[in-house]
């Protein structure tokens, strides 16, 4: 107030609760007619989302129904301290299949808290989650470093004893049972990543997480690129700035690296024209365009055949 001198007091702050208490998986799940929990990132445009910590697996396909109707990617996760054979049953028993949803395993990972000095325990989402988006959408997060993870509970708390890595039979029954996991070592080194970069898809020509991103980024442009032709009038010249716009676009990605082909060869095909635009369609206002795009593709196992010994001849 004016006229008063301030002065300094210490006060304590005791007793306050972190907000969790009462709030579940249905919580973070919502309504969708309240629009609360995940229902309030309709329409948003989301590329990915987590329910942070919702580890029950009766709100999965929920999740990925969601995922599906945004074009997006739901990113699960089981309990943490699973185990794999519980994690594969859950998994079944969910009957999440599906390419906009990614299953985690529960073993959840240790980060260092600067802010309270601690360790803190949390659900490998929002590190996965984190390097999903902050790529561009063909890139998958496989073998790619995790950083501020400094732990999981499989590899152990930092300054424990840590437990074996996971054995190779280990990340096959998770990966072929549609289960990603955070652990060390990756392919590439001694450090934190996804060893699968697989959506919990069994459809082996989609379950690449580049399959999920690059296909809904594609169709979240397509909506843009074609959607200013709605409401025009259905003529030649409109035909034609419809399908020079959709090869606009294809060059685009090609010119990105984003598709391509190994061969040179241009990695996409659009028609839109009369052949594939009768009068019975175009008659009732509609107008289509057929568009076909290969795309690059992950390396995920790289095969070296190697001849060595004493008696091998070089170039034979």
């Amino acid at each position: 107030d004016v006229g008063h001198t301030p002065t300094l007091a210490a006060y304590v702050l005791a007793g306050g609760t972190d907000g969790a208490a009462g709030v579940t998986s249905t919580t973070l799940e919502g309504n969708d007619a309240t629009g609360t929990g995940m229902y309030a990132l309709r329409g948003q445009g989301c590329a990915a989302f987590l329910l942070a910590d919702a580890d029950d697996s009766t709100t999965w396909s929920a999740q990925a129904a969601f995922a599906i109707a945004e074009s997006s990617v739901a990113v699960l996760v089981g309990p943490a301290g699973d185990t794999i054979p519980a994690a594969i049953a859950r998994k079944q028993a969910a009957g999440v299949d599906e390419w906009h949803a990614w299953v985690l395993h529960g073993d959840y990972v240790w980060f260092n808290d600067q802010a309270n000095n601690l360790l803190r325990l949390i659900s490998p989402q929002g590190f996965a989650a984190g390097k999903l988006v902050a790529q561009s959408p063909e890139q998958s997060p496989l073998n790619k470093e995790l950083f501020g993870i400094v732990g999981t509970q499989k590899s152990g708390t930092p300054g424990v004893n840590a437990s074996p890595s996971y054995s190779d039979a280990d990340l096959t029954a998770l990966i072929q049972a549609g289960i990603d996991v955070v652990c060390t070592p990756a392919p590439g080194g001694a450090y934190f990543a996804v060893r699968a970069g697989h959506n919990s898809s069994s459809e082996a020509a989609v379950q690449g997480l580049d399959y999920s991103t690059l296909t809904n980024y594609i169709a979240k442009s397509l909506l843009a690129t074609c959607g200013r032709f709605v409401g025009q009038p259905l003529t030649a010249t409109n035909v034609r700035r419809a399908n020079a716009a959709l090869n606009g676009f294809c060059a685009a990605l090609a010119s990105a690296d984003m598709i391509g082909s190994l061969d040179g060869s241009r990695p996409w095909l659009v028609v839109c024209d009369s052949t594939n635009n009768p009068i019975t369609s175009t008659g009732k206002g509609f107008l289509k365009a057929a568009v076909q795009m290969h795309y690059n593709g992950v390396i995920e196992k790289f095969l070296v055949d190697l001849q060595g010994g004493a008696s091998v001849v070089i170039g034979n």
